[in-house]
């Protein structure tokens, strides 16, 4: 199953953070000896927003959305940081990656083992070159039933999602997901 269809919106946005550097050397006349390169500051040299890829963040999204439809809890729960914090469509607070996939393990064995997921991409708006947040459409049908609470529409679970990710070790991640039920 291929995440994005023809048509999704995919929308990217840059929002530029201003950066603040104080140091010590910079309030006195003299360069401090012990300070590195004498006290002056350091060159700072930062990429611009609008150049960095969005194709590492999309494939975070072809991957949650391949391993829903493998019913792959492992797999599902693999882009997300070790310590992701993730608020649920009923408001239920889900702490760290183990604690996601056997909540999907639950949910995939059970409610949604019949299920699509589909994901919009709406917006990614980058803060920084290493922290972006993501904002989706998601849509869930084929259900067999839904978690008490969970409000759905016509079998269409409907829900705003906002990730955000940020690049750890060289590797995106999911560090917060948000869940916004909609009808």
């Amino acid at each position: 199953m291929r995440l994005l269809s023809a048509g999704t919106l995919r929308t990217v946005s840059f929002a530029a953070i201003p950066l603040v550097a104080v140091l010590s050397s910079a309030c006195g006349d003299q360069p401090n000896a012990t300070a590195p390169n004498g006290g002056r500051p350091a060159e700072v040299s930062a990429q611009p927003l609008s150049s960095i890829s969005t194709d590492p963040i999309m494939d975070i999204v072809t991957a949650v959305t391949a391993a829903w439809a493998a019913k792959d809890a492992a797999a599902y729960a693999a882009p997300y940081a070790a310590d992701v914090q993730m608020v649920s469509p009923r408001g239920d607070l889900v702490a760290g990656r183990d604690a996601l996939r056997a909540q999907h393990l639950f949910l995939f064995g059970g409610p949604f083992a019949g299920s699509t997921q589909t994901i919009t991409v709406r917006d990614i708006q980058f803060l920084t070159g290493t922290i972006a947040i993501v904002y989706q459409d998601v849509s869930l049908t084929g259900y067999a039933f839904l978690p008490p609470g969970l409000p759905s529409s016509g079998g269409v679970v409907q829900t705003r999602v906002t990730w955000v990710v940020e690049k750890r070790g060289g590797s995106w991640e999911i560090v917060f997901q948000q869940m916004t039920p909609r009808l």
